[in-house]
């Protein structure tokens, strides 16, 4: 870690739960920060810009085939299977509405997370794990992280979603174009205002978890064995993906 963080962000001391409350607040100020300098124009130089495509383009491009590929397959045959169960129960009617409910809202975001964090943790730690006896990383070398994988968990998404609307209109209907009438009424009755704002804060807050996640390893020292740096990385996203899905979870019941 670099001087400047270390005497804005000091180690927790202690053991037990002292320490570990210590070392969230630590991370809850070291996000801030990111999230402060993310609005900030004066950090976002050419270079810093430069290396915030670099990040976006091998979190999204090089995973996109692979993740439209998932997303295909799985929007198909998930498709298929409820269509086909619906059906037997004299409820085809619906079986769309439930795929855009349960796979497009709830399913999607947190895959297109993951497809990111497998490609955006690994990046992080080779380029901002400190090494002993150099000067660590900085605010301004962690930023690009952050905002490349964040855009890129909006982008997959957002394709993903496009795709797999696509995908079960297909499946259901065909070829046809006499259902897509009826097919954007039902998109509009689901995705209603206050769907579609839930749906947008919950990708947005999904993208800056797998953003700040991983530039965290810059807090770790150094000393520590690469795998587990990288293994609680993995562990702290995960944790934070599930208390945001929980949540929503939550809000929707009420």
């Amino acid at each position: 870690m670099s001087p400047f963080l270390s005497r804005l962000l000091p180690a927790g001391r202690g053991k037990g739960l002292t320490g570990w409350l210590r070392n969230q607040y630590r991370y809850l100020q070291f996000a801030a920060l990111l999230v402060i300098a993310t609005f900030s124009p004066s950090i976002h130089d050419r270079a810093t810009r430069q290396q915030s495509a670099r990040i976006l383009c091998a979190a999204a491009w090089q995973t996109l085939p692979g993740y439209l590929l998932a997303s295909i397959l799985i929007s198909a045959v998930l498709t298929r299977i409820v269509a086909v169960t619906a059906d037997s129960y004299g409820l085809s009617y619906l079986a769309l509405e439930a795929i855009l409910r349960v796979f497009v809202v709830e399913v999607l975001p947190l895959v297109s997370t993951l497809f990111v964090a497998m490609r955006a943790v690994p990046l992080a730690m080779q380029h901002l794990s400190a090494i002993p006896g150099q000067p660590g990383p900085t605010i301004r070398d962690a930023l690009p992280y952050a905002v490349g994988n964040a855009i890129a968990v909006a982008i997959l998404a957002i394709i993903g979603g496009i795709v797999s609307l696509l995908v079960a209109y297909i499946v259901v209907y065909g070829f046809s174009h006499w259902a897509l009438p009826a097919y954007a009424r039902l998109i509009g009755q689901v995705f209603d205002p206050v769907l579609a704002i839930a749906f947008l804060a919950k990708i947005a807050l999904f993208g800056i978890a797998v953003g700040i996640a991983p530039t965290t390893v810059v807090l770790d020292p150094g000393r520590r064995n690469a795998g587990i740096r990288e293994m609680r990385v993995m562990v702290r996203l995960l944790l934070i993906l599930v208390l945001i899905e929980g949540s929503f979870l939550m809000l929707r019941g009420f």
